[in-house]
């Protein structure tokens, strides 16, 4: 569940800055954001986060009134708190009421880390599946396949946080987890899922081997259309990391055929849709050398992502590679103003990582973030 702001925030953040005395630019260099991320939240181009209302509200000393614009997702509901600790007490009175509440729970956290970023919710989602795992354990009778599947969902997005964290060992860990109960339910989706995650850890550590392989045992568990889709284009990116452009162009074709046939898919694939696999296209050809091509699908992708992922961690990271594009196209002026707009979303959500792809891109072409 996105959090929600008030839609007169833009407004009163304008007035609060022109009553300070403020330009656009002071206030930016106080808050530690990029001046065009200040403009956009004036606008309402951009949705503000709770830590983002904190920071300006101390820099224009509101005294709270942004933060009171912008409410934090409402997770769980007194009574649904309530079942939850009675269960960590008592967890052989699991019944169905619970399995939904975690279920209802999960998709929250997915949402909140669309806004907040992967370090916002890593540590309640690690707590959460201590809970998770001793349900699990007492399970048995009819409700145990329903709470395995629950929790191989749970074990799934615990590795994907980790995965973005760069904090591998822990993400195979429950990756594997996620595996081992998705096969006890026989749920393909979820087994499909996991390799094709195990997969992009390979990516991630420069195994464009291991990353095609494991994407192909993915595509080979009978999955639905989206999940198998997801699996066929991240092979398509280790053919594009060896440079093997025919395949890469096959495999994307076939991952856009199936994304047209979708049905039955998992939530937890709520993500995915004809504007990913545009952004996906955009990175094999970026690392195909193919750069025209690549800034013309990145950018039509990331003008496609819908308002309430619009200011995410995995959108940044796309971003990043439109930027880069950019820089290795000649165009520096393009590239530095993407750039800091993607290092204004590394602050708003915390994300070390996507800070670090900045600091290291603005370097290797020796760029300003005020160019």
């Amino acid at each position: 569940m996105p959090t929600v702001a008030d839609p007169r925030f833009a407004e009163r953040l304008k007035s609060l800055r022109v009553r300070a005395g403020l330009s656009v630019r002071k206030l930016a260099e106080q808050a530690m954001y990029a001046k065009t991320y200040i403009s956009e939240l004036e606008n309402g181009r951009k949705p503000p986060t709770p830590e983002v209302a904190r920071r300006l509200d101390e820099a224009l000393s509101a005294g709270g009134d942004l933060v009171a614009l912008v409410d934090s997702p409402q997770v769980l509901t007194p009574d649904d708190d309530d079942r939850l600790l009675y269960l960590a007490r008592h967890p052989r009175r699991l019944d169905t009421a619970t399995v939904g509440i975690l279920s209802d729970l999960l998709a929250a956290q997915r949402r909140l880390e669309d806004v907040a970023g992967a370090a916002a919710v890593h540590p309640a989602v690690e707590a959460q599946l201590v809970l998770v795992e001793a349900l699990v354990a007492d399970a048995r009778g009819r409700l145990r396949p329903e709470m395995v599947d629950v929790a191989a969902q749970w074990g799934q997005f615990l590795g994907w946080l980790n995965s973005q964290l760069r904090n591998p060992a822990a993400a195979r860990s429950w990756y594997g987890r996620a595996l081992e109960w998705a096969t006890e339910t026989g749920d393909a989706n979820m087994i499909a899922t996991a390799l094709n995650l195990r997969g992009h850890l390979a990516w991630q550590a420069g195994q464009p081997g291991a990353m095609i392989g494991l994407s192909q045992a993915a595509a080979r568990q009978n999955a639905s259309p989206g999940v198998t889709a997801l699996a066929v284009q991240q092979e398509a990116r280790g053919h594009a990391v060896l440079g093997e452009a025919h395949d890469v162009d096959r495999l994307l074709d076939t991952a856009q055929e199936l994304a047209a046939n979708r049905a039955g898919e998992p939530p937890w694939i709520y993500f995915f849709n004809g504007t990913y696999l545009r952004l996906q296209r955009g990175l094999a050809y970026r690392l195909l050398g193919r750069y025209p091509q690549a800034i013309e699908h990145l950018s039509a992708g990331l003008a496609g992502v819908p308002a309430e992922q619009g200011y995410s961690e995995w959108v940044g990271y796309y971003a990043y590679q439109l930027a880069v594009t950019h820089a290795l196209a000649g165009d520096r002026q393009a590239a530095a103003a993407i750039l800091a707009e993607v290092s204004a979303l590394a602050t708003a959500t915390s994300s070390p990582r996507l800070g670090r792809a900045v600091a290291r891109a603005l370097q290797r072409f020796g760029l300003s973030a005020d160019m």
